[in-house]
């Protein structure tokens, strides 16, 4: 019986992390509402055993929305439906562990464009928060490559 109610158990608080994690991959918020009809957003990654909802914060925080007028020019071009944006954390738990930061921008099914970069030092270190500075480059770098994508006169969705 107790083997019983220890391995029941066992199943059950596995069944019920992973529920928690796959609610949270899945979850989407709006962002960037101002601009055409926004951005569905994506959150991704671990950071250094902190809990996923606390990633997902600072990235709704910090993310650059596209601005100026090569930039909004650029995600007219993709904003209908509204773009979906996925961006990833992964910072190890440990000292010295590398971190990376991925963003990728999705319109009507198809890869767009996307940066990728390492962590800087301090965001290795600190708590997730400390990661907005990177993310808040990451997606001005996005927009900016998109908006020169455009002048180039290259297609916006390759």
């Amino acid at each position: 019986m107790k083997s019983i109610v220890r391995y029941g158990l066992a199943v059950l608080m596995m069944t019920g992390i992973s529920g928690c994690a796959a609610h949270a991959e899945t979850d989407t918020d709006g962002i960037c509402q101002t601009v055409e009809q926004g951005i569905r957003l994506h959150v991704d990654g671990l950071y250094g055993g902190y809990p996923h909802s606390v990633l997902r914060d600072a990235v709704l925080e910090s993310v650059t929305c596209p601005s100026g007028d090569a930039e909004l020019r650029a995600f007219h071009a993709i904003a209908m439906p509204p773009p979906h944006m996925r961006v990833a954390v992964t910072r190890p738990t440990g000292q010295g562990q590398q971190g990376s930061l991925s963003v990728m921008l999705f319109s009507q099914g198809h890869f767009v464009i996307g940066e990728r970069m390492s962590l800087s030092p301090f965001s290795r270190t600190q708590s997730p928060f400390s990661v907005k500075a990177d993310i808040n480059l990451a997606t001005a770098r996005l927009w900016s490559d998109l908006a020169n994508r455009m002048a180039q006169g290259k297609p916006v969705i390759p």
